[in-house]
């Protein structure tokens, strides 16, 4: 017992911080610039969806399916996988969440009660911190820009976005979204913290918001 209160989360990590963020800068070299077309793309979408606009509406669970399920594949298992045995599960789980967002009912027509002002007003700006605050995150970390993370490229963006999303839109079922995209916050920040990144209280920060939105919704 005595030996394991020596170690920190960095000595569990499997790879440095000059192997992640450089794997980021070659994922974003191959796709540049369709990270620019999918923020466009999901801000249109999304906050028109988030204004109750209703054609916006009825495309925002299918759009927020399609993110996890290419950040899935293309940078969790295609990518990520190779310096870290345990995305193969991550990846599973993203593919699980896109099931559930293309499960959902379409939010036009057949969405539940109304939220709160407060929990629809915090959703937007949980959601906006997510596609405009989050590719500058690399910049104030004192990294370069080629790393990073944007909406449907990278996961914590897309995570974050859909928190976002789900607490300005009510829906039915719309606790059963929650779950993975706040786990996996849990999992990135720790990951930052043993890196010692400086952006490693973005998803901490998108968990804290979530539940205190949550919370003060009920209310």
């Amino acid at each position: 017992m005595s030996e394991w209160a020596t170690y920190t989360l960095s000595d569990l990590l499997m790879f440095s911080p000059r192997v992640y963020f450089r794997l980021i800068e070659r994922y974003n070299q191959d796709f540049w610039p369709l990270q620019l077309v999918f923020v466009a793309g999901a801000f249109l979408v999304l906050v028109s969806a988030a204004t109750r606009v209703p054609r916006a509406r009825v495309a925002i669970f299918p759009l927020l399916a399609a993110a996890w399920l290419f950040c899935a594949w293309q940078f969790l298992w295609l990518r990520y996988a190779a310096i870290h045995w345990g995305m193969s599960y991550a990846a599973a789980a993203f593919l699980l969440q896109a099931g559930l967002m293309a499960l959902q009912p379409g939010a036009a027509g057949q969405a539940g009660p109304p939220v709160s002002r407060l929990r629809h007003r915090g959703g937007i700006g949980v959601m906006l911190f997510g596609l405009l605050v989050y590719p500058c995150l690399a910049l104030l970390a004192g990294r370069s820009l080629a790393s990073a993370e944007t909406f449907v490229m990278m996961p914590d963006p897309t995570a974050t976005t859909t928190l976002g999303t789900v607490l300005a839109i009510s829906s039915k079922r719309s606790w059963l979204l929650l779950p993975i995209p706040l786990v996996w916050c849990a999992f990135s920040g720790l990951t930052l913290l043993a890196l010692e990144d400086a952006g490693a209280w973005a998803p901490f920060a998108a968990i804290i918001a979530t539940l205190v939105l949550l919370l003060a919704g009920r209310r």
